[in-house]
């Protein structure tokens, strides 16, 4: 992945002091994201929050409480006109969240920074895709399917509680006595965010989300559960797709997919620009580019999908598994993250590892085992009668950093303040319930002192040492993938 568009530094820009009935908590990004800009003019706000939170232009993030950076459009970090100050230290109580979405080995080389560590000791706030981030990002997530909730109450008679129960709210005229306005606002504002957050909860997991059923719970079920039918080509022929761009990667899939495809009775079939460039063996049908569904019509002429990830990084699980492999008609094998991640992440017995296997010709055997084995092959397809799958359901998807570090912003304020009222203790506790909802935890922030860590990125997110596949391959290196490996895919 390289950048396609023009590098963007913010210039900094004077900003006049606007006069409000109280200061609201504010938020710039200091970069673009995937070149598109996020400025005063873009509606990130609900209506709601416009009250207590609004966003500056790039060019005044010298005036913001909290700053937004994308690492794939990182150029360098702001420095001030005397050299000999740090911008960092003068403007300790900004918080600065990172936001990454590709593996360490990628992110960094599309970003061009050689040396980790200049990222050290800047940022408060991660946004990464390892669970042990502030922000958990995840593609999509999964949730028990409420026919089955009944079922398990109905014929197993057996309880489900539900996710959340009401948090009590004290009537608004609570605080009628207080005259701060921006207290009052504040009061106002969180209770109605806790409110339809909960609503928002509570309607997309009733009763749980990336939590699965156990096995003797599905076992009591299969009496209830009506039958998979699952299509079959040749009993002798394992068919397999694999949708894939980016030909030069780290993981090393395309030496994975040679030699796969060379195991006797595998036929794998290359969609996407890599089939483009190199073609493919004669696909038996394709549906037409802007056709609906285009992906789950063209898998349904396949038993097993390649979910093979372009590098093997912890817990790197992209939309190749979530949405590609996922889709309920082919299962997936995975490459990328290691098993234990996927037991981690993804949806039970929804997935082939190919770690399971010492060798691929052992793979190969045991794809031959299930394409003659309907019962033994519907196991991994068995996730389609049980859950749902969609991104409403993922570990933070209630969350955005725009509110998040607009919350903690305001967290701080009251915190720091002088008067330990009531009201204020109301409100502290507010903001802590509306990040109770996911359970999202925010490991470098501090409730108790409202502080956070500056992080040293280099021991989070470093391809040294969360990565254990090859550094991306030199000009020399991909011609000769391309003439090694990608001929002998044509």
């Amino acid at each position: 992945m390289l950048k396609t568009h023009q590098p963007f530094i913010p210039q900094i820009r004077f900003r006049s002091n606007q006069s409000y009935l109280f200061k609201k908590v504010s938020i710039a990004h200091y970069t673009t994201s995937y070149g598109s800009r996020t400025d005063s003019q873009s509606n990130v706000f609900n209506t709601n929050l416009k009250q207590v939170c609004e966003i500056y232009d790039p060019e005044e993030y010298a005036y913001a409480d909290g700053i937004i950076v994308s690492l794939v459009d990182f150029v360098r970090f702001p420095t001030l006109s005397n050299e000999k100050e740090s911008y960092r230290r003068k403007h300790q109580s900004q918080l600065w969240l990172i936001n990454i979405e590709e593996s360490p080995r990628n992110s960094y080389r599309t970003a061009q920074i050689n040396n980790v560590t200049e990222l050290d000791d800047w940022f408060n706030l991660t946004a990464t895709l390892k669970p042990e981030s502030d922000f958990h990002i995840q593609y999509r997530g999964y949730r028990i399917k409420p026919e089955i909730v009944n079922l398990i109450q109905n014929k197993l008679n057996l309880k489900f509680n539900h996710t959340i129960n009401s948090t009590f709210l004290p009537p608004s005229n609570s605080f009628i006595n207080v005259p701060s306005i921006y207290l009052n606002t504040l009061t106002s504002v969180l209770n109605k965010e806790l409110n339809d957050r909960q609503d928002a909860h509570s309607q997309a997991c009733p009763y749980t989300c990336n939590q699965p059923l156990s096995t003797d719970l599905i076992q009591s079920l299969q009496p209830y559960l009506p039958p998979i039918i699952s299509r079959v080509l040749n009993r002798n022929i394992v068919y397999i797709a694999w949708f894939v761009s980016n030909c030069d990667s780290h993981s090393g899939r395309e030496q994975y997919v040679y030699k796969l495809r060379s195991q006797p009775g595998i036929h794998i079939d290359i969609y996407g620009k890599c089939k483009s460039l190199f073609h493919s063996h004669i696909i038996p049908t394709e549906c037409p580019k802007g056709t609906s569904n285009c992906m789950e019509k063209t898998l349904s002429n396949y038993r097993f999908y390649l979910s093979f990830e372009n590098s093997k990084c912890d817990t790197y699980i992209t939309e190749k598994y979530w949405y590609q492999g996922l889709n309920g008609k082919a299962v997936p094998i995975v490459l990328g993250a290691k098993i234990e991640q996927y037991q981690r992440i993804a949806i039970p017995n929804s997935y082939i590892h190919v770690d399971n296997y010492q060798t691929i010709e052992q793979l190969a055997k045991e794809l031959h085992r299930l394409n003659k084995n309907d019962s033994e092959y519907r196991k991994y397809l068995q996730w389609t009668q049980l859950y749902d799958v969609s991104e409403h359901y993922g570990p933070t998807a209630r969350y955005d950093y725009h509110s998040t570090l607009c919350f903690l912003g305001h967290y701080q304020r009251l915190h720091a303040m002088k008067e330990n009222n009531e009201q204020r203790q109301y409100l502290l506790k507010r903001i802590r319930d509306i990040f109770n909802i996911g359970k999202m935890h925010l490991p470098n922030f501090n409730w108790e002192t409202a502080t956070t860590k500056l992080i040293r990125i280099s021991e989070f997110y470093n391809p040294k040492v969360n990565c254990w596949d090859n550094d991306f391959p030199s000009f020399l290196r991909r011609m000769i993938n391309f003439l090694l490996i990608w001929w002998k895919l044509f």
